[in-house]
Order: structure tokens, then sequence, then C-alpha cells
């Protein structure tokens, strides 16, 4: 069951990085989207084993619920990637960021997204220790 699971998970997550890659903001880099991929892959699949089951079984696993919750990832790693800092226009009024400040943002943005990855794989682990009970 467990491998079932986790290919339904890939499936989504190839899926939802092909898409959002193409209409979204996440194919600036390749770093962008394997940390896009990342994300959605484990959040998908603890989602999946912690929500109640919805939709139609295939091979046992109902899929619906993985694709929900894979799908609110992507949309909401496509939010935080669309405040993207730009340099200030002339006159616009707004105030343009210093480097440092970008820097500090992205470490902070890049711990954030490293303990959220810890926490999917112990979800992950723990739902399947409980299932076992």
């Amino acid at each position: 069951m467990i491998f079932v699971e986790s290919l339904f998970a890939l499936a989504v997550s190839l899926f939802l990085t092909v898409v959002f890659a193409v209409i979204g903001r996440q194919a600036r880099s390749r770093r962008g989207v394997t940390v896009f991929f990342l994300l959605v892959f484990f959040g998908a699949w603890a989602g999946g084993i912690w929500i109640t089951p919805v939709g139609p079984a295939i091979l046992g696993v109902y899929w619906l619920s993985f694709f929900a919750v894979g799908l609110i990832f992507a949309l909401v790693l496509e939010a935080i990637a669309s405040f993207h800092f730009r340099p200030a226009l002339p006159g616009s009024g707004k105030i343009r960021m210093e480097e440092k400040e970008e820097h500090e943002i992205e470490s902070v943005l890049n711990t954030f997204f490293a303990i959220l990855l810890l926490t999917f794989m112990v979800a992950i682990v723990l739902g399947y220790i409980h299932r076992l009970r």
C-alpha cells in the first residue's frame, strides 16, 4: 500500500509541477521547480494519508485526496512565488529592497521550506505507524 500511495503522490506532483511550471512563476529556475516538486510531492503524500478518503478508489487508493492536497500546496506555493521583489520604478512610490534584505528573506524561506519538508516526512511515517494499530 505504501508503494502504491507514493506512486499516486508522485503522479499528482509530476502533473502539478508540469502544469505550474508552464503557466506559473516556478519555471524561473531549476531549483525553484525542484523545491516546488518536493513540497507538492511530500505534501500530497502526507495529506493523502491523513485526510479522510474521498472519491473513487483506484488500486485501493482514494486518489482524489492526494490530488486535492497537492493542488492546495501548489496554489499556495504559486502565491508565495508571486511575491517577487522587483526594483522600484522612479516615481512609483515603492521602496527598493536592499540585497541584504532580499538575502535574509530568501534564507528565512529556505529554512521554512526545509522544516516543512521534514514535517511532511514525519507526518508520512506517523501516518503509516498509525494505520498499523
